[in-house]
C-alpha cells in the first residue's frame, strides 16, 4: 500500500492537494492531464474540460453553405 503522498498544484490558482494518486485525485473533483504536466482544483477544472467531458456536443459542420440545401421534389 502506498503511503507517499504526491502533492497537486492547480495550475490556474496555486491551489494545492495532496492524494496517493490521481485516481483519487480525479476522483475528488481535481482535473489532471493524460500526461500528467497539468492538473486543475474542482474550481478552475470547467473552464479547461473540452466540450465532450462536460457532456456538450458541438454543432455538426455544415458541408454545403447555407442556401445550397436540397430542393424537396413533389411527383
Amino acid at each position: 500500500m502506498k503511503t507517499s503522498l504526491k502533492k497537486y498544484v492547480c495550475d490556474d490558482c496555486a491551489r494545492t492537494g495532496e492524494f496517493s494518486s490521481y485516481i483519487k485525485a480525479r476522483a475528488s473533483g481535481w482535473a489532471v492531464a493524460k500526461d500528467y504536466s497539468k492538473c486543475y482544483c474542482p474550481n478552475c477544472a470547467p473552464k479547461h474540460r473540452r466540450g465532450g467531458a462536460n457532456g456538450k456536443s458541438a454543432k455538426p459542420k455544415q458541408w454545403l453553405p447555407n442556401g445550397c440545401e436540397q430542393i424537396k421534389l413533389d411527383i
